[in-house]
């Protein structure tokens, strides 16, 4: 569904984006891809610590035609122009709590996570928790980082910091940008989950440079050693011409940082 401008506006404003019941219609297939993919890589989740698989809708193929599905495409497109960035993505089972952070400081282009969550998450029991407007910079977001360490920083516990708890049922979206400062507090041994990394479509040397830096890691692949791209051959080999736009700019700039 294309977004309506409201929505676009929350999304800019305050960095995330409840979307429930987005892809209702599609659970049942995608958890069946979750445990396939967990299975075949031979990964058995304990729960005494995350299990995470990168890339992960790259390991298959009914999973890699998200890229291709009109209600996904819509969202993206409605936030990053129709011209985004396809960066990768994980598929995990969580274990406990995770605490505050951000998954990025990016100061020119927008980078945003589509999460999918497949098991119901309330504030209780693990679901995300966001602190609106953190993604944005200035003096409220070097003011805001006190949060990775709140106990010393502000007297509390993580579990208290002031946030918007957005629950959610498996076939809800929640989209956010990669800025914001997120965290869960109680969850179970086992919460499954994969999301997509998008980006817009680097334009100026400073995006360039930008969409570099994230694609590496101290001078490597931004998944080595577990893999040398941030697409699988399954993503590229079975694209479309309208998929393959997504990840062009993504194997292009690869190709140059490996020369």
């Amino acid at each position: 569904m294309a977004l309506a401008s409201a929505q676009s506006e929350f999304f800019n404003l305050f960095g995330y984006l409840y979307l429930p019941n987005l892809l209702t219609a599609e659970i049942e297939w995608m958890t069946e891809e979750h445990r396939a993919i967990f299975d075949k890589k031979g990964m058995v989740h304990d729960g005494t610590k995350r299990s995470q698989i990168v890339p992960f809708i790259d390991q298959s193929e009914r999973l890699c035609t998200l890229l291709d599905h009109p209600k996904v495409l819509e969202v993206i497109e409605s936030l990053l122009g129709k011209d985004f960035n396809y960066v990768g993505g994980d598929g995990n089972y969580y274990s406990g709590d995770t605490s505050w952070h951000s998954d990025g400081a990016h100061r020119v282009g927008l980078y945003a996570k589509f999460h999918l969550y497949l098991d119901p998450l309330t504030r209780e029991t693990g679901c995300i928790r966001v602190v609106p407007g953190s993604h944005l910079f200035g003096e409220w977001r070097e003011r805001i980082e006190g949060v990775r360490n709140s106990n010393e920083a502000l007297g509390i516990d993580g579990s208290d910091v002031p946030c918007v708890a957005v629950e959610t049922e498996p076939g809800d979206v929640v989209v956010f940008n990669h800025n914001i400062y997120h965290a869960s507090f109680g969850g179970g041994r086992s919460r499954r989950h994969f999301d997509l990394n998008v980006a817009s479509r680097a334009k100026t040397d400073t995006e360039i440079a930008e969409l570099d830096g994230y694609l590496q890691r101290d001078g490597k692949p931004r998944y080595y050693p577990r893999s040398h791209s941030v697409h699988s051959e399954v993503m590229r080999q079975t694209a479309s011409a309208e998929r393959m736009y997504h990840l062009e700019q993504v194997i292009e700039r690869e190709r140059y940082l490996t020369q």
